[in-house]
This record gives C-alpha cells, sequence and structure tokens, in this order.
C-alpha cells in the first residue's frame, strides 16, 4: 500500500526533506509519495535573497569547525551534530555541481556560486526535486493541519490532503513578507509541543539615538562590537558594522543582534565598540608613543588613519576634546578620555532589535522534544521538523542554510524509514 509523506514549507530545509525521503524511497523501494507544498509560486524564496542575492549556500570546513565557529550555543551543537554528519556542505555542494553549478569559498569560509546567481542554485534544487519525482503544490497556503487516528488531514485552500507522515518546515517569523508567518509554530503549539520565544537574529541593531545624518552609510572596519549594561559587557562580536538611519547593521551588529535581544528581556542594554581592535593597555602605549613622535600633529590627523574622516569628529566630541587639539597639548585627562573613546566608544541604547528585518529568527520547536538523529517529534512520532522551526540560530556566514538542508535531509529520510517499517 503506497504511503504518503507531506512536507510544508518549500525553503531549505523542506527542499532537503523532500530529495532526503524521495532519495530514502528508491533506495529502499519503497512505495512513498512525497507531497511538498510551498505558499508562494515558487520553492526557495530566501535561497534567493540570501547573501545580497549571490547566495551564500554554505559554510566551508569540516563539520566540528561548522558546529564550533556557526553554533555558539552548547546545545545546539549536540542537537545538530548527527544532522550535519549525515548530510553535510560537501553533500549540497557535490549536488550542486552535478547540475553544473560550481562554487567558491571566500577567505572568511563562506561559499558562494561561482556565477554569483541565487537563481542558479535554486534552479539545480528543482531540477533535483523533479528528477525525484517529488510532487509540488506551488501557491498552495496551509490553513489547517489535523492529527487524526496516526493520519494527517491537511487544508489548504479549495481543497485536502491526507497524509501518513508530516515534516513541518515552515521558518520562523524573519521576513514575512516572503512567507515566514510562523503558522507552523502556532500548529505545533496547538499540538502541545513547546515553544521557546521567538526572538530576532542575525538583525540590524535599531538605536534610541540614531547616528548623525553625516555618519548614515560609514562602514567601521574590523571593530568590536560590545552588548553592555551598567558599565558590564555581556556579549561581544568582531567584525564589521555600518552606519544606518535607524542604527546598527553590518556583520558584527547582525552577529551579536541575538544575544542583544535576549539581554533586552531583562533590562535596557547599550552597545558600544572598540574601534581600534585593541585592549586598553596596548592603546594606551600606542597612544603615548604617537604623542612623543608625532607632537606637532593634530590629533585627528593620526584619528582620520585609523577611522573614516567623516567618524573622526563624532570620535573627538564623545571624547570631548576640540577638534584642532595638537598632540603636544593633549592633557591627561583628555588622552584618558582619548582612550575611553577609541576602546569604549558609545553608540548609546538599544530601541529594538527589530524581529521581521532578521535573516533568521532564534526561538521555536524545544530542542528537548525533538529527537536530533531523527527530527521527530518525542510526543508525536509521526511528526517532523526542519530548518527554522526549531530553536536554532546560527552566525551569519551561511550556516543557517547548512543547518536546515542537514536538519531537512534527516527528516526526510527517517520519515521514509519509519513509514516503511510500519507498513
Amino acid at each position: 500500500m503506497t504511503k504518503r509523506i507531506a512536507i510544508i514549507g518549500g525553503g531549505a530545509g523542506g527542499i532537503c526533506a523532500a530529495l532526503g525521503a524521495a532519495r530514502t524511497a528508491r533506495e529502499q523501494g519503497s512505495q512513498i509519495e512525497v507531497h511538498l507544498f510551498e505558499r508562494n509560486p515558487r520553492l526557495g524564496i530566501k535561497i534567493l535573497i540570501s547573501g545580497g542575492g549571490k547566495c551564500n549556500i554554505t559554510h566551508a570546513g569540516p563539520v566540528e569547525e561548522l558546529l564550533r565557529e556557526g553554533f555558539p550555543h552548547k546545545n545546539e551543537q549536540r542537537f545538530l551534530k548527527y544532522a550535519l554528519h549525515s548530510y553535510t556542505n560537501e553533500d549540497v555542494l557535490a549536488m550542486l555541481s552535478s547540475h553544473g553549478v560550481t562554487c567558491h569559498a571566500r577567505d572568511n569560509g563562506r561559499v558562494f556560486p561561482d556565477s554569483g546567481r541565487a537563481d542558479d542554485v535554486l534552479s539545480a534544487f528543482e531540477t533535483e526535486l523533479r528528477a525525484a519525482d517529488v510532487t509540488l503544490h506551488l501557491n498552495s497556503r496551509v490553513t489547517a493541519i489535523e492529527h487524526v487516528d496516526n493520519s494527517w488531514n491537511i487544508k489548504i485552500r479549495g481543497g485536502g490532503y491526507q497524509a501518513d507522515a508530516l515534516i513541518l518546515a515552515t521558518g520562523g517569523t524573519s521576513y514575512r513578507k516572503v512567507g515566514t508567518t510562523g503558522d507552523g509554530l502556532a500548529y505545533v503549539e496547538k499540538l502541545g509541543h513547546t515553544i521557546v520565544p521567538i526572538r530576532a537574529a542575525l538583525a540590524p541593531i535599531y538605536l534610541q539615538q540614531p547616528p548623525a545624518q553625516e555618519l548614515v552609510g560609514i562602514a567601521l572596519r574590523n571593530i568590536e562590537l560590545h552588548v553592555v549594561r551598567d558599565g558590564r559587557t555581556l556579549a561581544s562580536c568582531s567584525g564589521d558594522i555600518l552606519l544606518t538611519h535607524r542604527g546598527l547593521s553590518g556583520p558584527a551588529a547582525l552577529g551579536i543582534s541575538r544575544e542583544a535581544a535576549l539581554q533586552m528581556d531583562d533590562g535596557p542594554i547599550e552597545i558600544s565598540a572598540n574601534l581600534i581592535g585593541r585592549n586598553i593597555e596596548d592603546c594606551r602605549a600606542l597612544v603615548l608613543d604617537v604623542q612623543r613622535s608625532r607632537s606637532q600633529q593634530q590629533l585627528k590627523t593620526w584619528l582620520e588613519e585609523l577611522l573614516p574622516n567623516r567618524f573622526v569628529p563624532h570620535a573627538l566630541e564623545q571624547a570631548s576634546i576640540p577638534l584642532d587639539r595638537k598632540w603636544n597639548a593633549l592633557t591627561r585627562e583628555e588622552r584618558d578620555r582619548l582612550l575611553a573613546a577609541l576602546t569604549q566608544y558609545s553608540f548609546g541604547a538599544v530601541a529594538e532589535i527589530p524581529l521581521d528585518r532578521g535573516e533568521v529568527t532564534a526561538g521555536g520547536v524545544s530542542l528537548k522534544e525533538v529527537d536530533p538523529t531523527t527530527m521527530m517529534s518525542r510526543l508525536i512520532p509521526t511528526l517532523f521538523f526542519a530548518g527554522e522551526m526549531l530553536d536554532v540560530a546560527g552566525e551569519i556566514g551561511g550556516f543557517n542554510l547548512q543547518a536546515a538542508y542537514s536538519t531537512g535531509w534527516v527528516a526526510g529520510s527517517a520519515a521514509v524509514k519509519q513509514r516503511s517499517e510500519r507498513a
């Protein structure tokens, strides 16, 4: 008797769940239909917009390195270990290569298609799905799911389907305009699962006092960004930032946003930065050396060698030092204030970490209620999860897409094995 597996959500996780299910069914000779439901007219909309349309497909390196660098929370590392070993970054790249999509890794480990086109990546996935005989249901928004007598009733506008196993890969709530509106999380909460509160991750940081207009568009390179409360550093992230009309963006800001959002639950926070990547004692030695060697020079001339020219007046303003101050006129108190401005420059209080602007969301189905070797619900044996539905949020750099591929593949493969055993 033919069994049916339904996958709701046609992003990276759902696509790989369908591919994993189809390959496993073929290898086992199982009579299993794989149906993939997507509310949009095309699959993989977030794949198309990732990496600014160039598609940061995955991250290069061995699995242990990806876990360590991409997922700072230990419980996430433990949960993802089996999945990332089961369907690796190399497996993804091999599949793409088989469809003529060659890729390269940048110095920072981020992997992109040589063509620079996300559409090439998505087209390869679509071709693979067609070859695997996966039945696609596009423009098919699921409006309700029901678990009845160990099977699933799936309702869409204009009809309904029945399935023997269900894989939910509907994502979190980031980029709601492309359809990730949290529908799947609402479904599973009604089914009894614990949903860890959703928070922004890889999101810009909005400040209560946005940067001055003349600073908008400035990039600060290789700085260390800090989340601060009452003078105590709560989290840090190194990299570049971009000053925007509402606050901060860029890799370091996105990378620290999850911790910032978590800390906002406990009270107001501020953002500060070490602008020159040196601790205060090394910075003090540097400043003293420059003060001796450039005694007739204005401070701003040296600062313009380290920072964007438009930013220098604001750094000196925060240090309460006149713009035309020369090194030989710098007092000890001014020097201390300069050191503080360079190593603890304050961007001020955080107003918001906007959930709908995050590339991903933290929170989701509690990992305690999911088997990491199958992605199966510990509460409902015919229910599986993939991708951003789970309480996992990686760093910027292709880690989240890889987690979606891997968890999807494991969920699809496990669902087929389970159905085959019960046939």
